[in-house]
C-alpha cells in the first residue's frame, strides 16, 4: 500500500463524513462564519457582546426594544464594566485599564 492511496481514501471518507452530517438551514450562520464576524469585532464590540451574553441577550435583542428598555441595558451594561474595572485586584494602579489616551 503506498502513501498516495492512504491519503486519497482518507481525505475521501473524512470530507464526506463532514459533509453527510450536516443538518444546518441556509439561514443559519455556520461556526466559521460567526467566528470571523467576531474576529472583526473591535475589543469594545466583542466586551460588549460578552457582558450583553451574561445577560441573556444579542445585540439584535437590544436593537428591537422600546427606548425605555433599552436604557435600562445600557445602564446595566455601564454598571457592569464601572464593577469589573473597579474589582480587578491585579491591575491596581495600573493605566490602560479601559483607555489611557495618555500614554
Amino acid at each position: 500500500m503506498s502513501i498516495s492511496s492512504i491519503g486519497s481514501t482518507a481525505g475521501v471518507s473524512l470530507y464526506a463524513g463532514l459533509t453527510a452530517g450536516k443538518t444546518s438551514s441556509v439561514d443559519e450562520p455556520s461556526a466559521k462564519d460567526e467566528f470571523l464576524k467576531y474576529q472583526t469585532m473591535s475589543p469594545a464590540q466583542k466586551m460588549r457582546a460578552m457582558m450583553l451574553a451574561k445577560l441573556g441577550l444579542k445585540e439584535e435583542d437590544v436593537k428591537a426594544m422600546p427606548p425605555e428598555k433599552r436604557k435600562q441595558v445600557e445602564d446595566k451594561l455601564k454598571d457592569m464594566i464601572k464593577q469589573q474595572v473597579q474589582n480587578a485586584p491585579d491591575r491596581k494602579g495600573q493605566t490602560g485599564l479601559v483607555a489611557n489616551i495618555l500614554a
